[in-house]
């Protein structure tokens, strides 16, 4: 690992990006790999197994936020979870001033608008759709150097169905 980190540290960016999906990859005991989602999460939610749930895993590199992925489409009713895949401290802010007046009041109505600070490795800010309007929920990803931004896409329109 240190070998890697010594490479990562030569060859810049892309491979700064390489890092974070490898640590995303790689899940603690007890833990779903990225991308998955542990029962512990369903459980305690009460998620159902008949409701979808997407994971933004959430990490930095040097000086700069990343969420991946980016841009994430859903259907209304799916469970988003923002992850941290790193020790850094993250949070999330959905931007107020680019979401429909609808989005925002139905972020506002469920407490969703923004998370405290996640700070450890596997710490959570779900986000239920279930009953959000269709529509753009663009977001930042701010914590340890340059913030990342990314959105997620609600709707029958946005998924093309």
């Amino acid at each position: 690992m240190q070998r890697l980190h010594h490479r990562l540290q030569r060859h810049g960016h892309l491979h700064s990006r390489l890092l974070v999906l490898l640590l995303g990859a790689c899940a603690a005991p007890g833990e779903a790999p990225e991308g998955g989602v542990d029962t512990t999460l369903r459980d305690s939610l009460g998620i159902g197994l008949d409701r979808t749930v997407q994971r933004i895993s959430l990490g930095g590199a040097r000086e700069r936020e990343h969420v991946v992925p980016p841009t994430l489409t859903v259907v209304p009713g799916t469970v988003v979870e923002f992850y941290t895949v790193d020790r850094r401290v993250h949070s999330i802010l959905f931007i107020e001033d680019s979401l429909s007046p609808s989005a925002l009041a139905f972020l506002r109505e469920n407490g969703r608008l923004s998370s405290a600070p996640l700070v450890e490795r596997g710490s959570r800010f779900v986000v239920d759709f279930m009953g959000a309007p269709d529509g753009r929920y663009p977001f930042v990803s701010r914590g340890h150097g340059e913030s990342a931004r990314g959105a997620i896409l609600v709707g029958a329109e946005q998924t093309g169905g």
